[in-house]
């Protein structure tokens, strides 16, 4: 494969990857509990205008209490089921820091958050939830069984 090929691959995967992961409205959170064992949850997902994910968590839930100890997880999501064989579905695992946003961009946040979860209006303001953003380091896309690519930040989120 020419320089030129591999060029254009990788911003092939970087458009795909991107677009998977806002159309994507859950995902697999990977945290570490207290022992250091991981736990795997599913949350519901939006993204920030850069396309980076966005979590609304509860403070009471495990996984929340676990990124307040440790805040490295991983964000696993899923493209569309095309296939009878789940190896061959294209799927995103993110890796980086989740943090708590800002009050700032609480408001842009609940915006988007509510247009892809209606049912979570009342959330952040009735109940003990808080916006996380994941600040991505890279991410692994699979675009099937056996076929990978290993993106950067930069070319997750803009």
């Amino acid at each position: 494969m020419s320089e030129e090929e591999k060029k254009e691959a990788a911003n092939k995967a970087s458009r795909e990857a991107r677009s998977l992961v806002r159309a994507a409205n859950k995902g697999a959170l990977g945290t570490f509990d207290p022992h250091g064992f991981p736990l795997v949850t599913l949350v519901a997902l939006a993204t920030r205008e850069d396309g980076a994910p966005l979590l609304l968590l509860s403070r009471i839930a495990g996984h929340t209490q676990n990124v307040m100890r440790n805040p490295r997880v991983s964000l696993m999501v899923e493209g569309p089921v095309s296939h009878k064989d789940p190896m061959l579905t294209e799927r995103l695992t993110i890796v980086g820091t989740l943090v708590p946003l800002e009050d700032t961009l609480r408001a842009d946040s609940k915006r988007r958050f509510t247009q892809r979860h209606p049912s979570a209006e009342a959330y952040d303001t009735e109940l003990d939830f808080s916006y996380f953003r994941l600040e991505v380091d890279h991410a692994r896309f699979n675009q099937g069984f056996g076929a990978f690519t290993r993106l950067r930040a930069d070319q997750l989120v803009s």
